[in-house]
């Protein structure tokens, strides 16, 4: 698993790939340096180099290396820690059915991202390069740890999928939405995640009158608008959401702090009224 690699920093992005198989089945690597170079902008195949200091059906420990990125690969014919499972995968938002079935794997192969590329997407882009080029029949998903989700890996991994993330950041796939119940009715809904892309998460708490799939929408929307404009938000600060009335504060988490913080901090947001205005919100791809 991850805790075989070293120097790990807080922003490390990774991904554990689960396997319903009972060992692992890795192919041979002229067909792994195949698929990674099969993707538009790599490098051509015989510049992609695998190395290998464990490769057993038990378990496996290795490198691959194309370009200036760097994947720490390691595997192990066991599943994943349960307090790992139910910190993303039982935390995700697939379906029950989904969700049991990342749940029943068997193996599973974890990919470090110890490459030295400056963008945290196309260092996000060549993990999912790696993990296509690591698929097989078997796959069941991929659990994104730093970002307390999982996913099926239905069609997420076809190379013409993984390559409109450089538009389209997938934040189903990339952040963790968590809810922290206070009671039946309240919960603090907080973003997972962010910090690897050097964007602070966010937190916000909901009652009944409070639509969730809005609240989403303004993390999206600041997402945006902290890491396109390299914007400095900060506690006190205020938000206009372009077309309409509504506006944002921001605020310093002050209770669940263990469970809302993320590793580069958390900000909560909160409606105030439009005489509040401070900076303004411009973006429209949330």
């Amino acid at each position: 698993m991850a805790e075989h690699i070293r120097n790990i920093s807080i922003d490390t992005p990774m991904l554990h790939l689960v396997y319903s198989s009972t060992d692992l089945r890795l192919t041979d690597d002229a067909d792994i340096a195949d698929r990674i170079g099969a993707f538009e902008n790599t490098l051509p195949s015989e510049s992609i180099h695998l190395s290998w200091s464990i490769q057993q059906a038990q378990k496996c420990l290795g490198q691959i290396d194309f370009g200036n990125h760097q994947i720490q690969v390691s595997g192990l014919a066991m599943p994943l820690p349960p307090v790992i499972m139910d910190r993303t995968i039982h935390v995700s938002p697939w379906q029950p059915q989904i969700k049991a079935s990342l749940r029943q794997h068997q193996t599973h192969i974890s990919l470090v991202y110890t490459g030295s590329h400056h963008d945290p997407v196309e260092r996000m882009i060549a993990l999912y390069q790696s993990a296509h080029a690591l698929s097989d029949e078997n796959l069941l998903g991929m659990v994104n740890e730093p970002a307390w989700t999982a996913h099926p890996a239905a069609d997420f991994l076809d190379p013409s999928v993984i390559t409109t993330y450089r538009d389209n950041l997938p934040f189903t796939l990339w952040v963790g939405y968590v809810r922290f119940y206070t009671d039946k009715h309240h919960y603090w809904l907080a973003t997972k995640g962010h910090h690897i892309f050097d964007v602070p998460d966010l937190a916000c708490f909901i009652g009944p009158d409070q639509d969730e799939n809005e609240i989403i929408t303004h993390f999206k929307n600041i997402f945006y608008y902290i890491y396109d404009e390299d914007a400095e938000v900060i506690a006190g600060d205020t938000l206009a959401i372009s077309g309409s009335d509504q506006v944002l504060k921001f605020s310093e988490v002050t209770e669940l702090v263990d469970q809302l913080m993320g590793p580069s901090g958390t900000l909560v947001i909160e409606k105030v009224p439009p005489s509040d205005l401070g900076k303004t919100l411009t973006t429209g791809k949330g």
